[in-house]
């Protein structure tokens, strides 16, 4: 009985042959090829809707925002920019993680097994990933407590110190890109900003000193400043009102120093300071008034010397 059972048993070669026999009789079937053809037209379908969606979504997000700057309630245009580009890149993400997972099921792929399984992973690689997680906390709360927006000026300091300065390029949920003075440019994980300075929520403020001879008489030119200004400050734009004159700030060596404050709109008083210094010069000079230039007498030294 052992010898008959082992010459009628199939060898593995043989079950290999017909397993291949039934494969080649399989794909010959006509429903098999209709049933591939109609998945993956459905998954080209799920594709260009996804596609679809994700253009809908963008320009409904646009649309509101633009409408939104017309009302009452409209905020700043860099809060509103700041805002269109995470909500845009939230709705795709989740259009098109549900798009992936229409297709998955459209082939038969068991895409619950798939996230359960990635459930247990993602627990396990979560002990390793606390400094992402920190990242996106921290990334939503700058948002949503509207620390700094696209376009602003910020400085950003890590445990007292400063890490970058700059404008802000982007702003997102797990790094912000910062470019620097001289266009290097900062990435800078959420999570490990302690501090914000931001430089453009409000109006700057620049001191304008001018030194002027204490032989000038000093309340005339005062009054020559001021009437400047009441003629001309609006010629520069970025000025939000007219400068105050503080007075004498110092004299020393001969120079009084007359002090200007200038408001601004934000970050624009380092121009603003430059173009006025040069065109109240030019002004006073047209009056007869000169800016002071330092001199040393160096008489007494040459007889001192003579002396010796």
């Amino acid at each position: 009985m052992r010898f008959l059972t082992l010459f009628t048993t199939p060898s593995p070669v043989e079950e290999s042959f017909t397993v291949l026999e039934e494969l080649l009789e399989r794909l010959k079937e006509p429903e098999l090829w209709i049933n591939i053809g109609t998945t993956i037209l459905f998954a080209l379908a799920l594709l260009i809707a996804g596609y679809i969606l994700t253009k809908v979504a963008d320009r409904l997000i646009n649309n509101f925002f633009k409408y939104k700057s017309k009302s009452r309630l409209k905020g700043s245009d860099k809060r509103n920019q700041t805002l269109i580009n995470v909500l845009q890149n939230g709705a795709t993400i989740f259009i098109w993680f549900f798009v992936v997972v229409a297709i998955l099921e459209s082939f038969n792929i068991p895409v619950a097994t798939l996230l359960a399984g990635a459930g247990v992973v993602g627990l396990a690689l979560g002990f390793g990933a606390q400094s992402l997680v920190k990242d996106m906390i921290t990334g939503f709360f700058i948002i949503l407590e509207n620390q700094f927006d696209k376009g602003d000026f910020v400085r950003v300091n890590t445990s007292g110190t400063t890490v970058a300065e700059g404008e802000v390029l982007s702003l997102g949920l797990r790094s912000s890109r910062i470019q620097g003075y001289e266009g290097e440019l900062y990435m800078i994980p959420n999570g490990t900003i302690n501090e914000v300075i931001n430089f453009s929520r409000y109006n700057s403020i620049a001191f304008l000193d001018m030194n002027f001879s204490i032989q000038e008489n000093l309340d005339k030119v005062e009054d020559m400043i001021n009437k400047y200004f009441e003629l001309h400050w609006r010629e520069e734009a970025v000025l939000t009102e007219q400068p105050a004159i503080l007075g004498v700030q110092d004299i020393q060596q001969g120079e009084a120093t007359i002090r200007i404050m200038l408001t601004t709109q934000p970050m624009e008083h380092f121009g603003a300071t430059r173009r006025t210094r040069k065109r109240l010069k030019q002004y006073l000079e047209s009056q007869g008034v000169f800016v002071s230039v330092p001199t040393m007498d160096i008489s007494d030294f040459d007889q001192n010397d003579a002396g010796e």
